[in-house]
């Protein structure tokens, strides 16, 4: 059967076949525009849940970050916050921020960072090294930050990412820690007991004036040379089994050493000596050594051990006279006996009755 079909050009027999393609062109056509409609919509779909999943992500890396993060828009408003920032400028909740303007959350900011935001909005990185930030209570914290631009996908500046780290409880601890490490040097440095400090390979690192006085030596020729040249006069082989000792110990308890001073004598010193290890590896940093000088007590104990043996000799010696004169007077007493005379010496006559 034909369909006549009227158009200006003239007549057309359309078939019930080529009515048949048509439809079937346009069967597929729809078909291709559906399947693209949802693949397209799956793809956008995937790009949403991805997009989701990468601002979920960014938001999770940002808050549990050990340092202070703050992301804001072009209008300063906050985007991302990490809790260490929170904890640092004392904020209570940081999802109740989010869409806050950053001076509404932090006022009486100081000019200074108003223009450095300003600055990093045009482009700019800016960065502070031991920044003082002065709260309006007075108190005072010191802070190391940065401030840099973050840019869209057009190229174009989305806003600015604040980093800062407190830096008041560290410079706190360096000055607490410089104190003590100030004054253990002037107590080192002023004691009247020489002090030696040398580290695992017996180089001398540290010493005070007493030893330097001592040995008649400035302090900077004693650092940086083997302990051994110290103790020479042990002798090699005394100073192997010191070394061996301090090898195994670690230590020294009451070790007499003789050092020789510049002028040739010869002082004993009493040392104790005692490791330092490393508290993170245990393995040993130095070794500090304290002396007593006993020479004058050496040599008194000497003069007393000396007047102690010259006293027993004498005390010896008269004993046996003593002992002799008794005799010798018995001996008269005897005689006069023989004699029938009075003994003369009755005293004696009276220890030998008893």
């Amino acid at each position: 059967m034909n369909l006549p079909i009227s158009v200006t050009q003239g007549q057309y027999v359309l078939t019930i076949s080529g009515v048949a393609v048509i439809l079937l062109g346009l069967l597929i056509l729809s078909t291709v525009i559906v399947i693209m409609q949802k693949r397209k919509a799956r793809t956008f779909q995937t790009q949403e849940t991805s997009l989701q999943h990468t601002s979920a992500l960014l938001h999770y890396v940002i808050e549990h970050s050990r340092y202070a993060i703050a992301v804001h828009d072009t209008e300063l408003r906050y985007l991302y916050v990490s809790k260490k920032y929170c904890e640092e400028y004392h904020i209570p909740d940081g999802n109740a921020i989010i869409g806050k303007h950053h001076y509404e959350v932090i006022p009486n900011l100081p000019e200074k960072w108003k223009i450095v935001h300003q600055r990093c909005l045009h482009g700019e990185i800016v960065t502070g090294d031991d920044d003082v930030y002065i709260h309006e209570d007075g108190s005072v914290d010191y802070t190391r930050w940065e401030c840099r631009p973050w840019y869209r996908e057009n190229g174009q500046i989305g806003g600015i990412i604040v980093y800062t780290e407190l830096l008041t409880q560290q410079k706190q601890m360096a000055s607490e820690l410089k104190e003590a490490h100030d004054y253990l040097d002037a107590l080192l440095m002023e004691s009247n007991s020489p002090i030696l400090v040398w580290d695992s390979s017996y180089v001398i690192t540290r010493t005070n004036h007493s030893i330097s006085s001592l040995l008649g030596l400035p302090i900077h020729e004693i650092v940086g040379k083997n302990v051994g040249t110290i103790f020479f006069s042990l002798g090699e082989r005394e100073l192997d089994r010191l070394e061996n000792r301090l090898e195994t110990e670690h230590s020294l308890s009451n070790v007499e050493i003789h050092l020789k001073t510049i002028e040739g004598e010869i002082r004993t010193i009493l040392w104790n000596a005692g490791p330092i290890f490393d508290p993170v590896d245990g393995s040993l940093v130095a070794t500090i050594a304290q002396g007593l000088d006993i020479t004058e007590r050496n040599a008194i104990e000497q003069q007393n051990k000396e007047q102690l043996e010259e006293l027993r000799r004498w005390y010896e010696v008269m004993s046996h006279r003593e002992g002799r004169v008794i005799e010798l007077k018995q001996e008269v007493n005897a005689l006069l006996k023989e004699k029938g005379q009075i003994a003369r010496y009755a005293s004696v006559e009276q220890e030998s009755d008893t």
